[in-house]
């Protein structure tokens, strides 16, 4: 059967409360998977599927998998395809996350979590449909919430911007203001500032401008860096384009220095958590960059 020859609905990720839920293409893998005496708080099943990370793209097969909410962490786990062994399932720790990127384009859904087990990095990658963000239930917004160190939720509610927020982020389009509160701030984490810059272009006179960064807010929080950015454009329009969105708890940030390069300077965190080092680099407009620095030094 072809991609177009299948229901939209039967792509789309659902919530499971026990393992009796689980298909029945990846019960054994689960069973299998998760350790003896493990009790499930919640899954997400994400049926097999065809995505394409880009309009333009070539969509590609993905496995059916879960993810799977224990009392300690977050396991995910894959059916086999084509006969082959499945890959090794993917244990996640909280206390041990690094960084969390999620990926928001149309229908196009990613969730990335890199984190350690046993001083050895690991990275939750899966993809699905967009409708899953809408399926995170609190077992989610909770493991988030602990690996920024701030305690558990009591409530599901999505957070409003206040009038100082707005205030801080007076130069953010509302696009990246509804995305930091909708995807970043539920879990109670106070806005501490916050730097946007539009879109940095490098003009050719015979062929196309290139974009060296695209439109860009930066959020620092009494918890996390908040990292939203749009898709990188290829020509100058971006109305249609989708966030990418990073979290970086400041518990796992042993540094950050920022390199002077001309219009885009890099900024760069130096990540240390679970027993795994990483440098995490971003593009930030000279200016952004600039005033980014005085945010991180004033909260110090």
């Amino acid at each position: 059967m072809e991609p177009w020859q299948t229901k939209a609905s039967e792509f789309h990720p659902y919530l499971i409360a026990s393992l009796d839920e689980l298909p029945d293409n990846l019960r054994p893998f689960v069973e299998e998977a998760l350790p003896s005496g493990s009790m499930l708080a919640s899954g997400l099943v994400v049926p097999a599927n065809y995505r394409a990370d880009a309009p333009e793209g070539e969509p590609h097969p993905v496995p059916a998998q879960a993810l799977l909410f224990t009392g300690d962490g977050l396991w995910q786990v894959q059916a086999s395809e084509h006969g082959q062994p499945p890959p090794a399932p993917i244990y996640v720790e909280p206390d041990a996350i690094r960084w969390i990127r999620s990926s928001h384009l149309l229908l196009y859904g990613r969730l990335e979590i890199a984190s350690a087990v046993q001083g050895k990095p690991v990275l939750l990658d899966v993809e699905f449909n967009a409708v899953g963000w809408r399926q995170k239930d609190q077992n989610w917004r909770n493991l988030v919430a602990r690996c920024v160190g701030l305690p558990p939720l009591l409530s599901d509610a999505a957070p409003a911007p206040s009038e100082q927020d707005r205030a801080l982020l007076h130069a953010a389009p509302e696009k990246f203001v509804d995305g930091l509160f909708k995807y970043g701030l539920y879990t109670g984490e106070t806005l501490s500032a916050a730097t946007f810059h539009p879109a940095v272009w490098q003009h050719h006179l015979l062929a196309f401008d290139e974009q060296l960064a695209p439109d860009t807010l930066v959020a620092l929080t009494n918890a996390s860096v908040l990292i939203l950015t749009e898709e990188k454009a290829l020509v100058r329009r971006s109305n249609d384009l989708g966030l990418l969105i990073t979290r970086i708890p400041r518990l796992a940030i042993a540094g950050m220095e920022v390199a002077t390069r001309g219009p885009v300077d890099s900024v760069i965190f130096a990540l240390d958590r679970g027993g795994v080092t990483e440098q995490v680099r971003l593009g930030l407009a000279h200016e952004a960059a600039e005033a980014w620095v005085v945010m991180w030094e004033n909260q110090f």
